[in-house]
């Protein structure tokens, strides 16, 4: 935190320290970006978990706004798409029923 309290950057990441690393959020307040804090913390986790078999992100697709300015982000730091490492990814669909409620 910064000596406002505001929060200056995030990272988060699920792992069971050996076989996988999945960064949840790399988040850096917007008025700190351009300064190599995002880079530092991926590094920082790259290096943590170095011999984890699987590192692991997701982000936003190409085609977003958003998503052209991570997929340059993260290609500099030498990640690659799924597809480029030979591997495919999967999700639900954000928006679906909620089956709590559901009785077996």
């Amino acid at each position: 935190m910064g000596g406002s309290g505001t929060l200056l950057a995030l990272a988060r990441t699920i792992s069971d320290d050996e076989h996988i690393c999945y960064v949840q959020d790399v988040v850096v307040n917007p008025a700190h970006h351009r300064r190599g804090i995002g880079r530092a913390l991926i590094e920082h986790l790259m290096r943590r978990y170095s011999h984890c078999r699987f590192f692991l992100l997701s982000t936003d697709h190409e085609s977003s706004p958003e998503g052209r300015r991570n997929y340059a982000f993260y290609r500099s730091l030498g990640f690659l798409s799924y597809e480029e490492k030979q591997m495919a990814g999967f999700g639900l669909p954000r928006h679906r029923p909620d089956l709590r409620e559901t009785t077996p």
